[in-house]
């Protein structure tokens, strides 16, 4: 599998490729079909007596990369996880404060005698 790193000249955002930065999957089985694949889809197609239709003309560089493995990250573990960690927080502070009130009335009735 083959991906292309891509960024337009300049700095700003576009409709094309968002703030100038974006990431192309490609379909391509080899590097020369990549290469290939990429040209057209950077300089599009060219219509007589129109011009280049669907091209991005305003790129600064195009990076191809080779991926050889690519792995699905396990999005629901992790926001578990992080529910998890948030309501572990959320159980100390409270704890926290039941402790703080705790002493806050032992000192208040450590003198007084029932």
């Amino acid at each position: 599998m083959f991906i292309a790193y891509v960024k337009q000249a300049g700095e700003g955002c576009d409709y094309t490729i968002a703030c100038g930065e974006t990431i192309w999957k490609l379909f391509a089985e080899t590097r020369e079909d990549a290469i290939v694949e990429l040209r057209h889809k950077v300089l599009g197609d060219f219509v007589p007596d129109y011009g280049w239709e669907d091209s991005y003309d305003d790129l600064s560089h195009v990076t191809l990369f080779e991926v050889l493995h690519t792995e699905e990250m396990p999005l629901e573990q992790w926001y578990g996880y992080m529910k998890e960690v948030e309501e572990e927080n959320k159980r100390k502070q409270e704890e926290l404060k039941e402790f703080q009130e705790y002493k806050r009335l032992q000192e208040k009735y450590s003198h007084t005698r029932l």
